[in-house]
């Protein structure tokens, strides 16, 4: 088999095995963002990438994927240890997917172990009388903009310091599109009485359905997981009265105040799972 870099050329002519997949033309952001494709008898049969965030670099994140017809014939495995050997840093990589998916049984075949798990998340809107309001929740729109992206910075801060740090400088990166993607009039803050931040619940209207997120602020707020469940409501009565009849969110079962309020909600759906791949 051949390895070498994945090109725009490859790109628009992508098959349609590799749809939906996350791959860019190689050095896309410099060096630590490498592709690569593999050829047999001047077939392209595989493609990957791997690439830090730029809200995170502990991790390197890694796709691979393999056309149907060439699979378990160690054509991934080995172009996931090529794209191992042009790494600048020893960083171990990491992947994720929904528990059935084949991306995420080939992780594990790789020896990944489990980093954190998303819990099912699809709610209808309907079962939003499980919560409760609170006097301290208030609308999104109500607040300073840039208050709002420090209360978002330290929301995800915390949120992934034990598995995945952020970087010290992440917070730009992670709000560079949040005005553009968050539905102002769906998403919900709890204040204290200096306007505070204490909790926040973002809707998101760039999926189908809407998507919310939420948490506190900082791990010890006082009555977290009673502002987080305030929030929550108030974006999903939003979202109800305009005719919508499902949500989705997005979580972690660490996320200490999130997980009651969404246990309460009895949502449906896969279980996701974030992985590391050590050793190769």
């Amino acid at each position: 088999m051949h390895f070498r870099a994945l090109t725009e050329d490859d790109l628009d002519a992508a098959p349609d095995w590799w749809a939906d997949r996350t791959l860019a033309a190689d050095r896309w952001r410099g060096e630590e963002t490498r592709s690569a494709v593999v050829e047999q008898a001047g077939e392209v049969v595989a493609a990957g990438a791997m690439w830090t965030s730029r809200v995170h670099d502990t991790h390197a994140w890694l796709e691979i994927v393999v056309h149907p017809d060439h699979r378990r014939r160690g054509i991934g495995t080995a172009l996931a240890r090529h794209l191992s050997s042009l790494r600048v840093r020893d960083i171990p990589f990491t992947a994720r997917g929904y528990v059935d998916d084949p991306a995420l049984q080939f992780a594990d075949a790789l020896g990944a172990t489990t980093m954190q798990i998303v819990p099912p998340a699809r709610v209808e809107l309907a079962r939003r009388t499980a919560l409760r309001s609170h006097v301290r929740v208030q609308p999104l729109s109500g607040v300073p903009r840039e208050r709002v992206e420090a209360a978002h910075a330290a929301l995800y801060s915390w949120t992934h310091e034990t598995w995945s740090p952020t970087r010290e400088d992440f917070a730009d990166a992670l709000n560079e599109n949040l005005w553009d993607e968050v539905d102002v009039d769906a998403s919900a803050v709890a204040v204290d009485d200096r306007g505070t931040v204490l909790a926040l619940a973002l809707a998101y209207l760039d999926s189908e359905p809407p998507l919310i997120v939420a948490e506190t602020t900082a791990r010890d707020v006082p009555e977290g997981e009673r502002l987080v469940e305030g929030c929550i409501r108030r974006s999903m009565d939003v979202l109800a009265r305009r005719g919508l009849s499902t949500v989705d969110f997005d979580g972690h079962i660490s996320d200490t105040h999130f997980l009651p309020a969404l246990a309460r909600l009895q949502p449906s759906g896969r279980w996701f799972r974030l992985v590391e791949i050590p050793g190769l």
